[in-house]
């Protein structure tokens, strides 16, 4: 990636005034201004003025949104971005820095109120782990279908007698800063073209683009895109399961688009999946354990409408046919979750459902990834019926369609445990697929082995495996705290030693960060949402986390049983008082019962989010 200055000239701006600010473009004369009083805002309106940047303008790429801390409101803005690419012409970008600034008299950026340093923390510690994306002229919120196609419940499309043009409807679900930009809807009847301009729709997750050489006559570019749902968004120990909505924890799409350009035509292909929680109302909260008991909450007819919710809502945005991949294992408390999330589906009649069970452990145990062909095989017959998205582009005006041949009739839904790493393995395989029957079927390859694993012409299958493997450590970093599990498989098709070895080290990092950090994590995220009042709470991040008060407490619990428990159990007259073998024996005996105790008082040294507090 390239940092966004030295490619694409900077054409907004900004000029902070005793009692407002005013937000202005070189292209375009629609103005913002945003009246403020003592911090607060007060008026924001629209001015049509074409007008030049001075000496004291502030450039910036985009508009974050307004948000009000603890003292005072402040203008969030992208000011530094990279150029991650561009589908059909349009550039995406990442956020690299967002910077605020005071809705104060002559406020200057990153001039931060002392009360309000906290929560500025708080949400940088969220911006930072750059995996916020937007474009100025395409829809990231949305896939492309969406986008482009010719769906007949997206009644603002331009249809002409030349093809359907591109339009802009932000999906607000995977919009990150809805709740801080929103406030511009206020002019969706006054001024649309000062809301369409600068309100800039910002997504969470991540967004690929590389190009490939297929044949002398063919390349391609491939394309992923993952966008968060932000509903129901947390981490993993926090948040599991659905809300009363039906929204589900960590729920997703990803879209593998693929542009292929040949001699005769210009083709886009475009396929999406979903992962999320199992929908029904359970819970998993840290207890210091390593795979905490996982709890259903609710009886099965509440439950069952919470299922029905979901599934509904997803039938509306990808349409009937739902295929249901369950990873989780068939023994323990996954097996408990997966027979009552069975019963739940079956119990979903409103919806085109095929389920499917696949206990990814242990049908891929000893490293016999091998096997997910069992699962492709089992789906083949549905993935051909869901089908994906294909239209061919005028070569003369990328912005319009001159053939729409076929649109996704369904979607593929996967879930495990985390709905990361074993969900992220077959939504690899499945996607995977996918291009190997576009492939064919443009005869730039000649045969379809039907093996899970089959390999990728030239440089694509590196491609391929590169961004699916940013992708599974994304998603895993913004869920779970540390990189994916597995990924040795998604960046080389197999498993490795090695793999295995940093497999054990992030499930180390985990354990760690869902049982001592995460309740701070998920606090930044609330407030990043806007679902967290800082202007009505009080918090600052704890000086010590679990782990040293558990260290102390282990200290002086087993200083004090070392101590005692000899003279309990033996006389000091014994042989056996001093010897080695009887204080390995008293060691283990304290160490037991230390465990065991803390345990049982887990709930002293693992901190709640705000909202879990009430």
């Amino acid at each position: 990636m390239v940092d966004a200055k030295q490619l694409i000239p900077m054409k907004r701006f900004l000029e902070s005034y005793q009692d407002r600010i005013k937000l202005f473009s070189t292209d375009q004369p629609e103005q913002i201004h945003i009246y403020h009083n003592i911090g607060r805002v007060t008026k924001i309106e629209t001015k049509s003025i074409q007008e030049q940047k001075s000496n004291t303008s502030v450039g910036f790429f985009a508009v974050y949104g307004i948000m009000q801390l603890k003292n005072w409101s402040y203008l969030l803005l992208v000011t530094e971005a990279n150029m991650v690419g561009q589908i059909l012409q349009r550039t995406i970008l990442q956020v690299e820095q967002i910077s605020f600034l005071p809705l104060v008299p002559n406020g200057r950026l990153n001039d931060i109120h002392a009360n309000d340093q906290t929560y500025c923390k708080m949400l940088k510690e969220v911006f930072s782990t750059r995996t916020l994306y937007f474009s100025y002229e395409y829809d990231l919120s949305n896939p492309f279908d969406k986008i482009m196609g010719n769906n007949s419940q997206f009644s603002t499309q331009q249809k002409t007698s030349g093809g359907i043009h591109y339009y802009k409807i932000p999906n607000n679900r995977f919009v990150y800063n809805w709740e801080h930009i929103k406030f511009l809807n206020q002019f969706q009847s006054t001024n649309l073209t000062a809301l369409q301009y600068w309100q800039t729709i910002i997504i969470s997750g991540c967004v690929m683009i590389r190009y490939c050489k297929l044949n002398q006559q063919s390349d391609c570019s491939l394309i992923l895109v993952s966008r968060r749902e932000t509903l129901r968004s947390g981490r993993r120990f926090v948040q599991r399961g659905c809300d009363q909505d039906g929204n589900c924890t960590n729920f997703a799409e990803t879209e593998q688009i693929l542009i292929l350009n040949r001699q005769e035509s210009k083709d886009i292909y475009s396929f999406v999946q979903t992962r999320g929680s199992m929908p029904f109302n359970w819970q998993q909260q840290p207890t210091l354990k390593w795979a905490p008991k996982a709890t259903i909450i609710g009886d099965r007819s509440y439950n069952s409408e919470l299922c029905k919710k979901h599934f509904e809502k997803c039938a509306e945005s990808y349409q009937q046919l739902q295929i249901i991949l369950n990873l989780i294992d068939k023994k323990g408390t996954q097996k408990m979750l997966g027979e009552y999330f069975t019963n739940m589906i079956s119990s979903v009649k409103t919806v085109k459902t095929k389920y499917v069970w696949f206990d990814f452990h242990h049908e891929c145990r000893n490293m016999k990834y091998e096997n997910l062909s069992k699962l492709l095989n089992e789906i083949k017959d549905d993935l051909k019926k869901s089908g994906y998205f294909h239209a061919e582009i005028d070569k003369n005006n990328q912005n319009i369609l001159s053939n729409i041949y076929q649109q996704q009739s369904g979607v593929v839904r996967t879930n495990c445990m985390d709905c990361l790493d074993r969900t992220n393995v077959v939504q690899s395989v499945v996607s995977r697929n996918f291009l190997l029957h576009i492939l064919n079927q443009a005869n730039i390859i000649h045969t379809l082995t039907g093996e899970a694993l089959q390999v990728l012409p030239n440089d694509l299958e590196q491609i391929f495996r590169d961004q699916w493997t940013k992708n599974a450590d994304i998603m895993s970093v913004l869920y779970s705290g540390t990189g994916a599990l597995k990924t040795d498989f998604t960046r080389t098709g197999k498993r490795t030693f090695w793999g295995s070895l940093q497999d054990g080290k992030n499930s180390l990092h985990r354990y760690y960060i869902n049982n001592f950090v995460d309740a701070h994590n998920q606090n930044c995220i609330d407030l990043a949402l806007g679902k967290l009042d800082a202007d009505n709470m009080n918090y600052k991040k704890p000086k010590f986390n679990g782990v040293l008060q558990i260290a102390i407490f282990i200290i002086i619990l087993m200083y004090i049983m070392t101590s005692f428990l000899p003279g309990l159990i033996l006389d000091e007259q014994s042989t056996y008082h001093n010897s080695c073998l009887m204080k390995l024996f008293i060691f283990g005996i304290s160490m037991f019962i230390t465990s065991k105790i803390l345990l049982k008082i887990h709930y002293l040294f693992i901190s709640k989010p705000i909202r879990d507090q009430n």
